[in-house]
């Protein structure tokens, strides 16, 4: 309660002041003569903009706060002094920049204004915050335009390969959050082309930033310009490599409206890009691609006939049978982008800005590609390879309000307020992302994924011979069987797929089975000894297993993406932000930056996931006919005589008659198939359907019911009803909603989770000493049920209860709520009792587990139910179902935040720093168990890892110290060492034991980790025609586990606690940027002209010290079994890059800029290893065939009727994969024109 008090108390004190972003720029203003300028006028610009004024005080000095990051010029101005301008100051994130200025008297310039350039402090002044930033024009000297790849220059920071996930100081990579203009975003970034300051965050997290407990990376775009401008921008890889990664881009920027004075005060900036990549992933070794010609071959006849037997035709190809590849093939990936921005100056005051992006990307993929395990479609079928279309929105709208409080009074009774630079800006944003994957031809079309071809299947009645006392032989009717009469496949969409029976050899004019009469006599005549269709090899939502893969190796011909997914979520995000200068005793003395917010986000996800669309023929097929019990002799009535049967001697008998019985129907509960599909067709009830006779179009979603889709696992959805219609209900519907035919219809509610925060942070300098003192108190709410208790799917009585309602003496250490389990079904005998994850004995005496208990150690586990409905069987699953029973409401978690940094200016030359920072993230994934989820507990407890609601948010403690000392005028180094402890993290977990099921598997926060690192970076400016910054980081990441389920498989042992390296850990990291340019004149010069005018080289170097892998005893195919050591005891080869962008920058005219380009990614085309078979430790070789298994499996091969060759050149073929190695060389050249 308290804490519930102190966060809203921090939330309403800080609606009544609203917020800010913390970067400030201030400073002192004097004479030539030292003397202070009061009340000189300090004048912000941005790309030519006004963005603010302010007054010096009595004192001189004067002070910006809540400021954008970017690059501003900054104007000096006072009655009878020199104007001066200092151009390209860099304001960063967090970051407070001082700048002095010394004006000097008028006259001693003849005219105009002093205009100086603005040189970054080689050791920052205000160092609270670690990490780095990089600016535009840094960004664009560098040579790659990945924003991960750019911030992973940054020391502390560490990826795979170019452009993979981010882990930020040994932290996972979703603890890296990505923030664009202030807001964080979950979608796609913004292009490189329009980041004006590009800030990573390792350490010194300011109180502002919440829901983070890596890194940060923050975004700020490129705003209007004072003049109308533009650019156009191409860059190109085609025939240069063999990948054909290009991309166009525009931009245009400039003032809408100005002021009476000529000062814009509407603006905008518009840019846009479209990319397109022939291969997204490019492999660093060959790719193996089935000829044209064989292809054909294959898709003709996928199953061939050899020795009598069937085999898959793939199974025989050899080396001579496939092409090698530079690229993969169909892996084209398209996107669209474009960003726009509208900043408007409504007073000196007062500003707004709109902005907004939209993203729009089209990306063919490789099912299996680099999967460790099973088939890849890569060889045999990629050119069936699915889509996926993402799209993504973006807009954000800010007004900024600044209150002033510099001075009050005029003249004489001028006097300096103590509270200076008040402002507040209100903020809100509004992203939504959708997804939509499927098969490219099939889309949303579901019936067609499985449909095969038409079946003509006859219903024909079945009699037996029986016999009266008298001997007298008469046919009784029994039943009905399918007889299948004809096939036809001409009109499938899955050719191919049908192709598959072609070794039946069944003719498509003519009758099948035709010498099956009309009906049959048990053991008699007629019995079911003709072709079936379930003897053929490919029907209606099925093709035989063994036929779907090659050697399990490579999916075989005409393999259908056998899934249809969409996504559409949205996130809305409000932020408050209030600062203001306190200056009790003058500027002189002191000044304390206040920052106080608060932030809303809600989120709403939906997913709609058909993920068996094959499936849903097999539904129809059982639905169809389901309510036909068959016939009950007892009760049928006659409905007519079946005549001309033949009699006993084989003769027909005209006479020989036997009538026909009425089927037995009942009402199936909630069930819909069998009544839509008859109104379709015009049948009555008691009439078979002949499902596989129908077409696609003959069917529809809507004739079944939830529940009979359900019940075959085809469908997984929140946010939607069952035939994907957005819901907006609660968790509650789902048990009680009904359609107008009053069957269940179980909509699922969408994930609803609400997280809001509140902070407020104190920066002031005592005795030199930069202090940074924050709180932050995140709120964050699930906002849905989840099971009251995780060991059982039924709430648990608690030991007060029990003893209440069936006496007993309870020990004295037993509490009320401890769970009691019973030694038989609904019994009163106890058995154990339970306090969370700790054990009893029925006496009290504490157990290590349930394991030490008898009777419970096995998982036959009898709890006491609150609910007694609770003992019958999938009680969940009845119409009277009360959800209180099993679900509660999600505990709300309220988690305060102390940040700590200080800043120590031993003189500029020198800094000392330390931080300590509390840092929470909200679980960002395995949050959503759903309703659809627990309807189906028994069921899928055995094939699913069930997400849960019920976690709890992630938690990091972080310090560190560092040193920073200027060498030389311009160079300077930077030491650094850090600790962190990560806590709660989330990790698979089994429960157990658990009534009905023994155990199931979820997620919970179990996991522990600690990162001890330190970091040297040195900095070299630009000196003659080089500049240099290098940073090296020397690491250890341990942790019970590197990412939520890298315990699959170990769980079975309890809660491991044994730190071992994570798998994204790297002892070593060294980056080295050198940046090596010609000026204006200067260079080598021919013919009087400077050849190497304003042309460039920038040089990138990467060497990592090999990830940890677990070495494997036993070689498996394409794996390994049995550890060796210890978990990630063994190490991957170090790593090495080199990357090249070589520039050069032409004038044309007066007002165009042309640069020209040629960059290269993996100058050297190094072959770095990124991924090894576990126990050869080799990325080519995983040890099976030299092993005895693998010697075992070649004998047998040799010895059937398959070929040796085949496998082993098909194992190759497999074998190779191009996730074990980084992207090879990648050369692109480019353009850009600016006007």
């Amino acid at each position: 309660m308290k804490r519930s008090l102190l966060f809203f108390a921090l939330l309403l004190f800080g609606a009544s002041f609203l917020a800010a972003q913390s970067a400030s720029l201030g400073g002192k203003v004097t004479e030539e003569g030292k003397d202070p300028v009061v009340y000189g006028s300090v004048a912000l610009y941005q790309n030519g903009v006004l963005k603010s004024v302010v007054e010096t005080d009595i004192d001189g000095n004067y002070n910006f706060s809540n400021l954008d990051p970017a690059t501003y010029d900054v104007e000096f101005t006072y009655l009878g002094l020199q104007t001066k301008r200092i151009e390209g100051v860099l304001i960063r994130s967090g970051k407070a920049v001082t700048l002095n200025a010394e004006l000097s008297p008028e006259g001693i310039l003849i005219q105009g204004v002093e205009v100086t350039a603005y040189k970054v402090p080689l050791v920052e002044q205000d160092n609270t915050t670690q990490g780095a930033t990089l600016t535009s024009d840094q960004i664009r000297s560098l040579p790659t335009r990945n924003i991960n790849a750019l911030a992973a220059t940054t020391a502390g920071l560490a990826t795979a390969d170019e452009g993979d996930g981010i882990n930020v100081r040994g932290s996972r990579n979703d603890a890296t959050n990505y923030y664009v203009d202030g807001v964080r975003v979950q979608g796609n970034l913004i292009p490189e082309s329009e980041i004006d300051q590009l800030q990573v965050i390792t350490g010194g997290v300011e109180a502002r930033y919440g829901d983070v407990t890596g890194g940060i990376i923050s975004i700020t775009t490129k705003g209007p310009s004072d003049k109308f401008s533009g650019g156009i921008e191409a860059e190109t890889s085609k025939y240069l490599d063999p990948y054909e990664n290009s991309l166009v881009g525009v931009n245009f920027s400039g003032p809408i409206l100005r002021n009476k004075k000529g000062v814009s005060i509407l603006g905008f900036r518009v840019a846009s890009r479209f990319t397109y990549q022939l291969d997204d992933d490019p492999s660093a070794v060959p790719i193996y691609r089935i000829k044209d010609e064989v292809l054909a071959n294959l898709e003709a006849n996928p199953v061939i006939v050899k020795g009598g037997s069937p085999f898959v035709a793939a199974d025989f190809l050899t080396n001579d049978d496939v092409n090698v590849l530079d690229v993969r093939p169909y892996e084209e990936r398209s996107q669209y982008n474009i960003n726009g921005k509208i900043d408007a100056r409504l007073s000196d005051a007062i500003d707004i800005t709109l902005s907004g992006n939209y993203n729009d990307r089209e990306d063919q993929f490789t099912p299996g590609e680099n999967s460790s395990a099973g088939p890849s479609w890569r060889t045999l079928n990629s050119h069936n390879n699915p889509i996926q279309y993402d799209t993504d929105y973006r807009v954000n709208f800010r007004i900024r309000h600044r209150l002033g409080g510099g001075s009050t009074g005029e003249g004489a009774d001028r006097k300096v307020s103590a509270i200076q630079n008040a402002s507040y800006t209100l903020q809100a944003s509004f992203e939504n992302e959708t997804t939509d994957v499927s098969d490219p031809v099939h889309r949303d079309n579901y019936f067609d994924y499985g449909y095969i071809g038409k079946f003509d299947v006859d219903y024909i009645p079945v009699f037996e011979v029986d016999a009266d006392e008298l001997g007298n032989i008469f046919l009784n009717h029994v039943d009905y069987r399918e007889v299948l009469r004809g096939y036809d496949p001409s009109n499938s969409p899955n050719p191919v797929l049908a192709n598959y029976n072609n070794t039946f050899n069944l003719p498509t004019n003519e009758t099948l089975n035709s010498e099956q009469p009309a009906y049959a006599i048990q053991n008699f005549f007629g019995n079911n000894n003709n072709r079936t269709i379930d003897d053929l090899y490919a029907i209606n939502g099925r093709v035989t297993d063994i036929f779907t893969n090659s050697w399990n190796f490579h999916t075989n011909v005409g393999s259908i993406y056998n899934r249809s997914f969409k996504q559409d979520n949205d996130v809305t995000i409000f932020n408050a932000n209030a600062s203001f200068d306190l200056v009790p005793g003058g500027s002189e003395k002191g000044r304390h930056n206040i920052q106080l917010g608060i932030a809303y986000e809600g989120r709403t996800d939906r997913q709609y996931d058909v993920n068996n669309p094959r499936r849903l023929w097999t539904a129809a097929r059982q639905n169809a006919n389901g309510h036909i019990q068959g016939i009950d002799r007892e009760n049928a009535d006659t409905l007519g005589l079946y005549s001309q049967l033949y009699d006993p001697a084989g003769i027909i008998d005209p006479f020989f008659d036997a009538p026909i019985l009425s089927l037995t129907l009942t009402n199936p509960t909630d069930a819909r198939f069998y009544k839509a599909i008859r109104e379709s067709l015009g049948l009555s009830l008691d009439t078979y359907v002949n499902v596989d006779g129908l077409t696609p179009d003959q069917l529809d979603l809507s004739m079944f019911s939830a529940k009979e889709l359900n019940d075959q696992f085809i469908l997984s959805y929140y946010g939607y009803d069952y035939l994907g219609n957005e819901f907006d209900g609660t968790f509650e519907d789902f048990f009680t909603a009904r359609g107008d035919d009053n069957i269940r219809t179980f909509p699922v509610a969408p994930a609803r989770p609400l997280y809001t925060s509140a902070f407020i942070q104190d920066k002031f300098t005592f005795r030199d000493i930069i202090f940074r003192l924050g709180v932050r108190v995140d709120r964050y709410d699930a906002n849905t049920q989840v099971l009251q208790d995780p060991y059982s799917l039924y709430a648990i009585q608690g030991a007060s209860d029990f003893h209440n309602n069936f006496g007993g003496d309870r020990p004295g250490n037993i509490g009320d709520d401890f769970r009691v389990y019973t030694d038989t079904e609904n019994g009163e005998s106890i058995r154990a009792y339970r306090d969370g994850d700790n054990w009893y004995q029925a006496d009290g005496r504490p157990v290590n587990g349930p394991q030490e208990i008898e009777g419970i150690r096995s998982g036959l586990v009898f709890p006491k139910y609150q609910d007694p409905r609770a003992q019958e069987a999938n009680y969940i699953k009845s119409e009277d179902f009360n959800p209180e029973s099993a679900f509660k409401d999600y505990e709300v978690q309220l988690n305060v935040m102390p940040r700590l940094a200080f800043s120590f200016p031993i003189s500029d030359q020198a800094n000392f720093f330390a931080h300590y920072d509390v840092l929470v993230q909200r679980p960002n994934s395995n949050t959503i168990a759903t309703a659809l989820d627990y309807f189906y507990f028994v069921e899928r407890t055995g094939t699913q890892t069930f997400d849960n609601s019920s976690l709890r948010p992630e938690r990091t403690v972080d310090y560190e110290v560092g040193f920073q000392q200027a060498l030389t005028t311009s160079s300077a180094i930077k030491i650094s060492a850090y600790y962190k402890e990560m806590r709660d993290m989330i990790q698979l977990r089994t429960f157990f034991p658990v009534p009905i099921v023994g155990n199931y598997t979820t997620f919970d926060n179990q996991d522990f980790g600690t990162v001890k690192g330190f970091s040297f970076g040195y900095d070299l400016r630009r000196t003659r025609n080089l500049s240099l910054n290098a940073n090296y980081t020397l690491q250890f990441a341990d942790g019970t586990g590197s990412d939520t389920e890298s315990q699959r498989g170990l769980t079975n042992r309890g809660n491991l606690r044994t730190l071992f390296p994570l798998t994204f850990d790297e002892r070593h990291r060294l980056n080295v940027v050198a940046d090596y340019r010609f000026s204006r004149e200067s260079g080598p010069r021919v013919a009087g002209a400077y050849i190497l005018a304003n042309a460039g080289i920038n040089l990138q170097a990467v060497a990592v010290s090999g990830r940890p892998y677990t070495a494997k005893q036993v070689a498996e195919e394409l794996g390994g079994s049995g550890t060796i050591g210890a978990i990630n005891g063994s190490r991957k080869p170090w790593n090495y890059t080199l990357n090249l962008r070589i520039e050069k920058n032409f004038t044309v005219g007066n007002n165009i800029g042309l640069n020209v380009y040629m960059r290269i990614s993996n100058l050297l085309d190094t072959r770095n290893t990124i991924n090894v078979y576990p126990v050869t430790g080799d990325p080519e070789d995983d040890g099976f065939l030299r092993s005895a298994f693998g010697q075992n499996q070649i004998t047998t091969i040799s010895n059937s009727q398959r070929e040796l060759q085949s496998y082993l050149a098909s194992y190759q073929w497999r074998l190779l994969n191009s996730d074990f190695y980084s992207l090879p060389r990648r050369i692109f050249v480019g353009a850009s024109v600016d006007f």
